[in-house]
């Protein structure tokens, strides 16, 4: 179930990325990922956006999360809902 787009921009590796897809899969959210080790264009865009190349670094509908809590997803989806 998709309530809205959800866009998450990622690095390999990264613990905090690992977190946000298995908090996101459990919720049996789908989402469109964006390595930004690949794509030096979305890596440009992610620190224009914090400053720094922060992942997970994700667009639910209208708002933008840098490295979110569990907490700060749901918050999201739910306003997005």
């Amino acid at each position: 179930m998709n309530p809205t787009k959800l866009t998450m921009y990622t690095r390999p590796g990264c613990p905090d990325v690992a977190r946000a897809s298995y908090f996101l899969r459990q919720r049996g959210i789908t989402w469109d990922e964006i390595n930004i080790e690949e794509d030096q264009d979305a890596r440009r865009q992610v620190i224009a956006w914090t400053g720094r190349a922060a992942t997970p670094t994700l667009w639910i509908g209208d708002t933008l999360l840098v490295e979110p809590d569990a907490q700060e997803i749901d918050d999201a989806l739910a306003k997005a809902a």
